[in-house]
């Protein structure tokens, strides 16, 4: 939300909500054609990197103060039922 914030008001886009509504709707008045052209398509890129990034770090951290194992759960079969 911040990103997305924070381009707005690099282009010149007036971030807003609307009384009642959630934190975390951010409402913007600009034109569709440059919105979608240059503040969504940057905030997208940029969102995908900030992704990945936090995924590279999260997963060091933890290899590093908690367990070098980082490996997904095992799947495992499923417990016999009950009868």
């Amino acid at each position: 939300m911040r990103l997305f914030v924070a381009l707005c008001r690099r282009y010149g886009v007036r971030p807003f909500r609307y009384p009642r509504q959630r934190r975390t709707t951010i409402m913007v008045r600009a034109p569709r054609r440059f919105f979608d052209t240059v503040v969504w398509r940057q905030f997208s890129d940029l969102h995908t990197d900030l992704w990945i990034y936090f995924e590279q770090t999260t997963e060091r951290l933890i290899k590093e103060s908690i367990c070098s194992d980082t490996r997904d759960a095992e799947t495992a079969s499923e417990p016999n039922l009950l009868r």
